[in-house]
């Protein structure tokens, strides 16, 4: 005589089977989703700016020194996911100093989208695409993000006129490139939020950018290197001025001629001396 599961157990059975198909079959999409996904951002940068001598060009000819605007500099999509990625995050930092203000993320390891981002930008094909348009083949990306990360500025909030810190003591290596993309669809002129890039004394803008979806703003450091969106930003509330920075760096061994006092940003400039300057007393 044949022994015969009793229905409950077959149901049990059955229920558990599918579970599991359920459970793989999730992690099957999952995991065909990131192979599609995989680099391509650095793709789409490799395909749609492949004209690396015409950029390198603009790029060293472009006052106040060597800069590069490029538009729809990474997939629409990519600028969406971000975007969506800074409206749920829990944000490390303010930021307050000289009268600025704007919160920060650059611990971004709980951030599936931006570290994805952040490797892509650091992997050795963009590495070599951006040596290709700067001239810096020994550019060394910084993987605990000193400074970088994410960013946002609200209705009010502004980035008054610096330059930037030129040490990475984590590394302890000297800053070469920034590189900001910008996460705002439908930004509106009027709003500011325009990056500006001022003359070396420190007297007027030279050019500017304002922080379209998609939008990258690639600069070389300098001593004199002022920057920053001193307007206050006046977009309605509930918007925001949101980006996301990559910084590299350079050894002292690769024979440039570098800053070599570390500093943090500088947001004041003695018109005497001709140097920027620093409050130690503020944050």
């Amino acid at each position: 005589m044949h022994n015969v599961l009793p229905m409950a157990h077959i149901t049990n059975w059955w229920n558990v089977s599918n579970s599991i198909w359920f459970g793989l079959s999730i992690r099957s999409k999952e995991k065909r989703c990131l192979e599609v996904l995989k680099m391509t951002v650095v793709k789409h940068i490799i395909k749609n700016f492949s004209h690396q001598n015409q950029l390198n060009k603009e790029y060293v000819s472009t006052p106040p020194y060597p800069t590069l605007c490029l538009d729809n500099f990474i997939p629409l999509d990519t600028v969406r996911a971000m975007k969506a990625e800074c409206n749920s995050l829990h944000w490390d930092k303010e930021f307050t100093r000289a009268g600025s203000y704007m919160i920060e993320k650059s611990n971004i390891d709980e951030c599936t989208i931006a570290t994805d981002v952040k490797n892509q930008l650091s992997s050795a094909t963009f590495l070599k695409w951006l040596g290709d348009i700067t001239g810096h083949y020994d550019i060394i990306p910084d993987p605990y993000m000193v400074g970088a990360g994410y960013m946002r500025c609200g209705r009010g909030d502004s980035l008054k006129i610096h330059t930037d810190f030129n040490f990475n003591n984590e590394l302890k290596l000297y800053r070469m490139l920034s590189l900001i993309i910008y996460l705002n669809e439908d930004w509106q002129d009027e709003w500011n939020g325009d990056l500006q890039f001022w003359d070396f004394e420190k007297q007027g803008c030279v050019s500017k950018y304002y922080p379209r979806a998609g939008r990258a703003v690639l600069w070389r450091y300098h001593r004199l290197g002022f920057h920053g969106h001193p307007k206050p930003v006046s977009c309605p509330e509930g918007i925001y001025r949101d980006g996301f920075r990559m910084f590299y760096y350079v050894s002292e061994q690769a024979g440039y001629k570098l800053d070599k006092t570390p500093h943090r940003s500088l947001y004041y400039y003695d018109s005497n001396t001709k140097e920027p300057y620093d409050i130690s007393v503020e944050k």
